[in-house]
């Protein structure tokens, strides 16, 4: 977080921490995956709703925080494995490993696969990150919320899979398995795949609709409420809409059915061909998925659209895509972000725009994140 936002959610902190509220976590204080649990979760709402209102004085408010499961909520998890230890970075210290026994915001199903390859990977070489050597990196576990599948993934510095043996039966308990490669010296948790050992995605079902996700693919990190933002979203959509930053299609598929056409934009080809073949997966027929650059799709289609969908990365978009989307001329933007002080420099930048309806979704309990969802009109 920058200094300012860190200095406001820091006091924010302070007034909302209560007394007598024990941490569900043994690793809590010491790694640096929750901040909040020693703050109840009606507060952590309050807490919320107060940043996010600070934030966007003068331009919009919410009356609450939508809430969801304040555990055992998340879709992914990037297990670091790294001086003899699995689990998540220490609070506050790229250096070190906190060796995680268990994790309650991991769902159940997920907790219970880590904690097995605990025990299985116990004589495998990790990998020290400082030093660039060493085989495997990071386990990564998904788990779709509403059919319960199981994908884990295993990067590693070598394209060398010593795990088969220990996985043996392991690999029937779960849905996907997949060995990914991070080779090079960035600290990177996905790459490409070089060996699938089991089916090699896992599918999610929001309303009927299906999801196939793959290892490196995007998918949210809460579904349930990801599934209330979605319907929220449908609820808004009309005539010939773009879906930009679309990843798989989720938001492109589920909003369909309410315009005339969608087409969806996505850099990463990976995405794209899952997105085309979640939509061929579904039979829905008024949707296209095109990769490529977001902008430069934007500069050269934009007298095309009715509604647009945004849901850009926590850095938000790019002024020449704000100036790209000015010149679109559109009736209705539809702004979903992970990054609310983003998302209010991208609306100020908006300026042809107003704010006509704007919500927060509790997206990442036990942490400082929320979600926001903006509907714009054209003044």
């Amino acid at each position: 977080m920058k200094r300012k936002k860190r200095k406001l959610f820091y006091g924010l902190m302070d007034k909302y921490r209560g007394e007598g509220v024990v941490p569900e976590c043994a690793h809590f204080g010491e790694c640096g995956g929750c901040m909040f649990q020693d703050i109840s979760y009606d507060n952590q709402l309050l807490l919320k709703k107060d940043y996010v209102n600070s934030l966007f004085q003068g331009l919009a408010a919410v009356d609450e925080v939508s809430p969801s499961n304040p555990f055992n909520y998340r879709t992914r998890m990037d297990l670091v494995t790294a001086f003899g230890k699995k689990g998540l970075r220490r609070s506050g210290s790229y250096r070190h490993v906190v060796d995680v026994e268990s994790c309650p915001i991991m769902q159940v199903r997920s907790n219970e696969k880590f904690m097995e390859l605990r025990e299985l990977l116990s004589g495998i070489e990790d990998y020290d990150y400082l030093a660039h050597s060493g085989y495997l990196r990071y386990i990564i576990i998904r788990q779709a919320r509403f059919t319960g599948e199981v994908m884990v993934n295993f990067v590693t510095a070598e394209p060398d899979n010593r795990l088969s043996i220990k996985l043996f039966d392991f690999i029937d308990e779960v849905d996907s398995v997949s060995m990914l490669l991070s080779d090079g010296l960035a600290d990177l948790s996905y790459g490409p795949v070089y060996q699938t050992l089991k089916k090699g995605f896992i599918t999610e079902s929001f309303d009927g609709i299906e999801y196939m996700i793959t290892p490196n693919t995007f998918f949210q990190s809460n579904s349930e409420v990801a599934l209330q933002m979605y319907r929220r979203i449908l609820s808004e959509t009309g005539g010939k809409t773009l879906d930009l930053y679309c990843g798989v299609g989720s938001i492109s598929l589920f909003a369909a059915s309410a315009a005339s056409g969608v087409t969806g934009v996505e850099m990463v080809q990976e995405s794209v061909d899952a997105a085309i073949e979640n939509r061929d997966r579904n039979g829905i027929e008024n949707v296209n998925f095109v990769c490529a650059d977001a902008a430069d799709f934007v500069k050269e289609n934009s007298g095309s659209f009715d509604t647009l969908i945004l849901d850009p990365p926590r850095s938000g978009m790019h002024p020449k895509m704000i100036q790209h989307i000015k010149e679109m001329k559109l009736d209705k933007i539809i702004y979903m972000s992970c990054n609310p002080a983003t998302c209010r420099d991208d609306i100020k930048a908006l300026e042809d725009y107003s704010i006509e309806s704007f919500e927060a979704y509790d997206m990442f309990p036990q942490t400082p994140h929320v979600e926001t969802l903006a509907l714009l009109k054209r003044k």
